[in-house]
């Protein structure tokens, strides 16, 4: 049964506060040029450069989205030139890689973020396909399993 309680709840939930933030919501949603906006005001806001790290790469991530992939490698090099250690950045370096069938290059990148955040599921879970690409099964495996684990540990 329909509760309009439950639709004005909703209704009188707070926008979110940063950015960031919306930025996030408006790129899950598929909304690119309010994402791009978002994370412009975002970066101006930004508190020290490994916020910037993650500003940067977010605005790679949309930037793919957009079909720009010079605009994204651009921002995925901008991220590692605030925080060389940004495992994000450095999968989706990765991933680029990757699509272009630079295989053991795209397993360098996903090894170098997987050493800058041993729990980056992702970088775990996309070293394991591009192990696989390769037949490398068993280390494929082992790489799956460990993104496997970690993410459950997120869900927790």
């Amino acid at each position: 049964m329909f509760d309009v309680r439950t639709l004005f709840a909703a209704l009188r939930r707070p926008a979110p506060a940063t950015a960031f933030a919306r930025a996030t919501i408006a790129l899950d949603r598929g909304d690119f040029a309010t994402a791009l906006a978002e994370l412009h005001d975002a970066a101006t806001d930004a508190g020290g450069d490994g916020e910037r790290a993650v500003i940067a790469n977010k605005c790679g991530v949309v930037q793919i989205g957009l079909g720009n992939r010079d605009a994204a490698l651009s921002a995925f090099d901008r991220a590692l030139g605030f925080d060389e250690r940004c495992a994000p950045a450095l999968a989706n370096l990765g991933n680029l890689l990757f699509e272009d069938r630079h295989i053991e290059d795209a397993i360098d990148y996903y090894r170098a973020a997987i050493r800058a955040d041993e729990a980056y599921a992702i970088a775990h879970q996309n070293l394991g396909i591009a192990l696989k690409t390769l037949g490398r099964h068993g280390e494929a495996v082992r790489s799956l399993r460990t993104a496997s684990r970690l993410a459950g540990k997120r869900r927790v």
